[in-house]
């Protein structure tokens, strides 16, 4: 019972790993550029807040931020695990809500008032715009990619274990680990709970209410960092 729920496990970290690698590593490799290109030739050489020199684009500061972004994508990914049960409810606007939700929860992270990249890279507006529309295009392709995975006799279901068994190396990290127990857990409870149940009621009601205290705190945050930098 428990198997394919872990084959979507890995299926999971795979896919958080390699759109966090594309969506946030390379388009924010892109997004730098861009941005370079349109700020002051005085940004030139000053050192971002990831520690990147501005300006300068080698293959290893790529291949950094590539690693960076990949395994921050395999945490967001799966969160999005442990609330994908709740998702599926959504239906179709399940694909948009996580897109909205991860925007402005995952900008209202990345912008911020102080430091150097929102500050010396201009137009603000466009910066900003740009890492939220990452963030947000993060959660779009995470909400599509992994109910996709978890349908009967998708190529998680499919795989050997020898190919879906490596991923699972990155649960030897306590964050990780702990998130893939709640996220296996709570995707297993809610293919045997009875949906009248008044407990998984409780249980959804509060899921629902902690994505939208994110949403609103997040929005508020973002609001405030844009307000003050613009």
């Amino acid at each position: 019972m428990l198997e394919p729920r872990i084959r979507l496990l890995s299926a999971t970290i795979v896919i958080g790993a390699v759109t966090g690698a594309v969506v946030g590593g390379l388009g924010g490799r892109l997004a730098m550029r861009l941005l370079f290109l349109t700020s002051d030739d005085a940004v030139k050489g000053v050192t971002s807040d990831d520690g990147f020199e501005i300006g300068r684009f080698t293959l290893s500061d790529t291949l950094g931020l590539v690693l960076v972004t990949a395994l921050i994508g395999v945490a967001a990914a799966l969160l999005y695990l442990l609330a994908e049960p709740f998702m599926a409810r959504l239906g179709r606007a399940a694909v948009p809500t996580a897109a909205l939700l991860y925007g402005v929860v995952g900008g209202a992270m990345m912008v911020h008032r102080d430091g150097v990249d929102f500050n010396a890279l201009d137009p603000v507006v466009l910066a900003i715009g740009l890492f939220v529309a990452i963030c947000a295009g993060f959660g779009a392709v995470v909400a599509w990619l992994v109910p996709a995975a978890a349908r009967s006799g998708a190529w998680p279901q499919r795989l050997s274990w020898w190919l879906l068994g490596p991923p699972l190396v990155v649960l030897i990290f306590p964050p990780f680990l702990v998130v893939a127990i709640a996220g296996v857990a709570v995707g297993w409870a809610a293919t045997v709970a009875d949906p009248a149940d008044r407990a998984w009621r409780v249980v959804r009601a509060g899921a629902y209410s902690v994505m939208s205290l994110l949403l609103i705190v997040g929005a508020v945050d973002l609001a405030r960092d844009t307000a003050a930098l613009t």
